[in-house]
């Protein structure tokens, strides 16, 4: 019994902790952004209550993030929400405990500082100064509404003068729940404007977000240190335009498990060990099957299965998998390589069945199939060559001596008579003889039988 109070509170214990809250940073300067998690594993499709929420702070971006996960052999489903949040005021601020599903979160204290200073002659230089950079960061996106992984180009853009300090600190932009990637080094352009020498840094990055949801982009900057100002240093932060955009629902609804949105997509395959045009197959013979997938602007990851691994008649095992992310005259392509041995070891007639990939071609706002065409093989009993060896052609091509073929028939036959003497004494009378003594015998037969008749008939 006195077990069961501990027991009670750790079963309170884990219900309290299937919803947690947790933020980035506890201390920003006013000014800046606060990024807010939570998770849930009982959320049953509710969302959390922000109404307190927003006392406080402005929700500026949200994402949604479920996946599912097995706990002592259950399967659940986590499920995160991403908030972006800027503050309203300055000072000691309080995120409440947020409600999911009847349970709460716990409060969090996050401290925002004020960038306010008093008017002295240094800091007004300061300002002064730091207005002056002549520097500017500037963002665009190449769409604002797309498919679930479907890629966004973010591109950045610094418009900076030449006698400024180019040893920039980029910081790439920030999506909750969304997939950021690098597409390229930067690059640098010389430009004259207004007389003047200026440089340009282009950097690009790609966005992969899966959920539908309406996303506010947390923007990318850049940081540099100002010129001294006696023995301190000021470390100056500049951001770049918020930009948002939407994941709208897929074009068509399919079961298939995957979705694939891509202006170009190519599948192809190679063997080791076998001649895909050859008909039949040794018995037992094993062989590697590598099918390749590259898709334009999609992320890797995401890139489904291509093998189908059962088979009645033939033994599959993938052998390998390798999937990356490269980048082809500036596009990013996904390449998926599987490796798949197989192994004949049944006789008779094998078809491999094709490979179907589904995809949507996001240049023509169409759906297209990716194939492989079937194969057919035939798995010999006896290997090819070992049958080709014991042909009997070859036997028969073999040169024949007609003089030694007659000297060996002449001694088969006289084997064959020295064997069986009753053979041999058949042939002592020749064919004339055999005639003679058979119209002897009909002779004798016909004068018999004229006597009987003969004498029979006088006895009447």
């Amino acid at each position: 019994m006195r077990l069961f109070p501990l027991f009670f509170l750790l079963i309170c214990f884990d219900i309290q902790a299937a919803v947690t809250a947790t933020v980035n940073t506890a201390k920003i300067k006013y000014g800046q952004n606060v990024l807010l998690n939570i998770s849930s594993d009982n959320a049953a499709t509710k969302t959390p209550n922000l109404t307190i929420l927003k006392r406080s702070f402005k929700v500026i971006g949200n994402s949604k993030v479920s996946r599912p996960y097995l706990k002592n052999g259950v399967r659940k489903q986590k499920t995160q929400w991403f908030f972006i949040l800027k503050p309203k005021t300055s000072g000691t601020l309080t995120i409440p405990a947020i409600k999911v599903n009847g349970e709460k979160t716990k409060a969090i204290t996050v401290k925002v500082i004020s960038t306010r200073k008093k008017s002295t002659n240094k800091s007004q230089h300061k300002a002064k100064k730091t207005a002056t950079h002549d520097i500017l960061v500037k963002a665009t996106i190449n769409k604002n509404k797309l498919f679930p992984n479907e890629m966004l180009t973010y591109q950045l853009t610094i418009n900076f003068p030449n006698i400024a300090n180019s040893d920039f600190k980029v910081t790439a932009p920030f999506i909750p729940g969304a997939i950021v990637l690098p597409l390229a080094e930067p690059t640098f352009k010389q430009v004259t404007q207004r007389s003047k020498a200026r440089t340009v840094r282009s950097q690009s990055y790609a966005i992969f977000a899966e959920q539908l949801a309406f996303y506010q982009i947390e923007p990318a900057s850049i940081s540099f240190n100002d010129a001294k100002q006696g023995d301190t240093e000021n470390m100056v932060t500049l951001k770049a335009n918020s930009l948002h955009f939407e994941i709208k629902p897929k074009a068509n609804q399919t079961s298939l498990g995957y979705w694939l949105p891509s202006d170009n997509i190519q599948l192809s395959q190679t063997w080791e060990g076998l001649d895909p045009t050859q008909q039949a197959v040794p018995f037992g013979s094993s062989v590697k099957r590598i099918i390749e997938l590259k898709a334009n602007a999609l992320n890797a990851d995401i890139l489904p299965l291509l093998s189908d691994l059962i088979h009645q008649r033939v033994q599959l095992k993938l052998e390998d998998v390798s999937v990356s992310n490269e980048l082809e005259n500036g596009i990013l392509i996904a390449t998926r390589r599987e490796v798949v041995s197989m192994v004949f070891n049944q006789a008779g007639n094998i078809s491999i069945p094709p490979v179907d990939l589904h995809w949507w071609n996001t240049k023509l706002d169409q759906a297209r199939i990716a194939s492989l065409d079937a194969l057919n093989f035939t798995v010999l009993t006896v290997p090819v060559n070992s049958q080709m060896s014991s042909s009997p052609e070859k036997e028969i091509a073999k040169p024949i001596n007609i003089v030694d073929q007659k000297a060996d028939e002449t001694k088969k036959e006289t084997n064959k008579s020295q064997a069986n003497p009753l053979k041999q004494s058949k042939t002592l009378l020749s064919e004339q003889q055999m005639n003679w003594l058979i119209l002897l015998l009909f002779t004798l037969l016909v004068a018999t039988t004229a006597g009987w008749l003969i004498s029979s008939r006088k006895a009447k």
